[in-house]
């Protein structure tokens, strides 16, 4: 494929920590709605889905692939020591390296790749709210992009791929779609991840999780596949009805009612709650993040 190449003006940043639209939505609990569908993004990348055959448990226990990588990002928004918890994050993918079926080296830290499954996150952050919240405007939006690259640089690693402006952001999103992610080995299992005899998520007994694992990952593989970018979903070979759709639509509409009368702090992902009380008690903690 060929590399992006962002245009001028992307050097746009603004700060994270707890005045930021990351820290408002990332820890949002109606993320883990989509979390299939943004593991399933990145994956469609060739590199991220070599990496996972080749030095991954995500075929033989997806769900503690899952925990162990998300609970460190989300310390990243809501601990008091970002840098800290960004260099935990990067160091992890230090030994995922290999050749691919092609011949050529990988690496995970190769800003490129790493950078897709970066964009993957924010974007999560738009695509929860567009499905499930109220839709992010354009100019939330650009704050949020702008915050990514805030983000990115906790980490210390190149900004060669980086940008930090929505007009990049859009030709970025646009590019992979059209021209990086197709399917793979590793998007095919998760599309049939109901099926799988996966072990479950941890604190789940497994009695009650041999009841609930066909019915809990099969629909979350139909709301990754109805929400699922249409080109993406192309690719993947996935199909929607408008029987789907409409049944999709009574059940986003209820999310929606039900976190909105929910209590506040059953809204957010536990961590991410965690951080906020924290926040609220010790804000000194947090002067020096963003």
């Amino acid at each position: 494929m060929n590399r992006f190449e962002k245009d001028a003006g992307w050097d746009v940043s603004a700060p994270l920590g707890p005045e930021s639209l990351t820290w408002k939505h990332f820890g949002d609990i109606r993320s883990l709605l989509i979390l299939g569908r943004a593991g399933t993004l990145q994956n469609m990348h060739p590199v991220l889905d070599r990496a996972l055959q080749e030095h991954s448990n995500f075929f033989t226990d997806p769900m503690d692939r899952f925990d162990r990588s998300i609970k460190p990002i989300h310390a990243m928004i809501y601990e008091p020591r970002p840098a800290d918890s960004a260099a935990t994050v990067r160091d992890f993918h230090k030994p995922i390296k290999g050749v691919d079926a092609q011949g050529n080296r990988y690496h995970a830290l190769d800003p490129d790749v790493y950078w897709w499954t970066h964009v993957t996150f924010y974007e999560s952050i738009i695509a929860t709210q567009h499905f499930f919240g109220t839709p992010l405007t354009e100019a939330e939006q650009r704050s949020l992009i702008a915050e990514g690259l805030t983000w990115w640089r906790l980490y210390g690693m190149s900004e060669r791929p980086a940008f930090g402006d929505f007009a990049n952001y859009q030709q970025y999103w646009d590019f992979m779609l059209r021209k990086a992610l197709s399917a793979n080995k590793t998007t095919d299992f998760a599309a049939n991840i109901h099926r799988k005899q996966v072990p479950p998520p941890p604190g789940v007994p497994k009695a009650l999780w041999r009841a609930l694992r066909y019915p809990v990952m099969a629909v979350g593989v139909w709301i990754s596949n109805a929400t699922m970018p249409p080109r993406a979903r192309e690719a993947l070979g996935w199909k929607w009805t408008r029987l789907d759709q409409t049944a999709f639509d009574v059940f986003r509409h209820t999310v929606r009612l039900t976190w909105e009368i929910a209590p506040r702090r059953l809204r957010y992902i536990p961590e991410s709650w965690a951080g906020m009380q924290r926040y609220r008690a010790d804000p000194a903690a947090y002067s020096a993040v963003g």
